[in-house]
C-alpha cells in the first residue's frame, strides 16, 4: 500500500503533471501543424486542378476559334477562286461572241455553217448559266453547311464550358463544407461548443 500510494504521489506530483501537460500541449500542435499543412496540400491540389481545367477550356475555345476563322478563311478563298474563273469563262464567252458577230466575220460562214455556230453560242450561254446556277446552288450549300459547323463547334464549345463551371461549382461546394467541417471540429476541440449528443442506440452499438 505505502508504495502505490508513493507512486500516485509522483504522478500526481506538481512537476510529472505539468511535464503530462506540456506533452499534451506540444503533442496537440503537432498533430494541428500536420493537419493544417495536409489541407493545405489538398487545397493547393484541388486549386490547382481547377486552374488546369480552366485552362483546358481556353485551349478549346481557341482552338474552336482558329478553326472557325480557318474554316471561313478557306471557304472565301474557294468563293473568290470559283467567281475569278466564272469571270473568265464569262469574258471569253463574249470575247468569242463578239468577235464571230463583228461586221462581215459571220459572212465568212455559210449558211449551215452561221446556223452552226449560233447553236454553239446558243448552247455555250446555256451551259454557262446553268453552270453559274449549279455555282450559285453549291455557294449557298456551302454557305449552310459552313453555318451549321460552326453552330455545332459553337455548341460543343457551350457544353464544354458549362461542364467545367459545373465542376467548379461544385469544387467550391466541397471546399466550403470542408472548411466548415473544420472550423467546427477545431470549436470542439478547444471547447467553445458542446459535441453533438450521440443517441443511445449508437453508444451501445459501440
Amino acid at each position: 500500500m505505502p508504495e502505490n500510494r508513493d507512486l500516485w504521489a509522483v504522478l500526481l506530483s506538481p512537476e510529472v503533471l505539468v511535464t503530462f501537460i506540456v506533452t499534451a500541449l506540444l503533442a496537440g500542435l503537432v498533430i494541428w501543424l500536420l493537419t493544417s499543412l495536409a489541407e493545405r496540400r489538398r487545397r493547393g491540389a484541388l486549386a490547382q486542378q481547377r486552374l488546369q481545367q480552366e485552362d483546358t477550356i481556353e485551349r478549346l475555345l481557341s482552338s474552336l476559334e482558329q478553326d472557325k476563322a480557318k474554316t471561313v478563311a478557306e471557304y472565301e478563298a474557294h468563293v473568290r477562286e470559283r467567281d475569278e474563273r466564272i469571270t473568265h469563262l464569262e469574258g471569253e464567252i463574249n470575247r468569242l461572241r463578239d468577235r464571230l458577230s463583228s461586221s462581215g466575220l459571220m459572212g465568212l460562214f455559210g449558211g449551215r455553217q452561221r446556223d452552226v455556230v449560233s447553236a454553239l453560242l446558243l448552247e455555250n450561254e446555256q451551259l454557262h448559266e446553268l453552270v453559274a446556277s449549279q455555282q450559285a446552288e453549291l455557294r449557298e450549300m456551302m454557305s449552310d453547311l459552313t453555318g451549321k459547323l460552326l453552330d455545332r463547334m459553337d455548341r460543343q464549345a457551350q457544353e464544354s464550358a458549362r461542364a467545367v463551371r459545373y465542376k467548379q461549382a461544385l469544387l467550391s461546394a466541397f471546399l466550403q463544407q470542408e472548411e466548415a467541417r473544420r472550423l467546427l471540429d477545431q470549436m470542439v476541440a478547444e471547447g467553445r461548443i458542446a459535441p453533438p449528443d450521440v443517441p443511445p442506440e449508437a453508444e451501445e452499438s459501440r
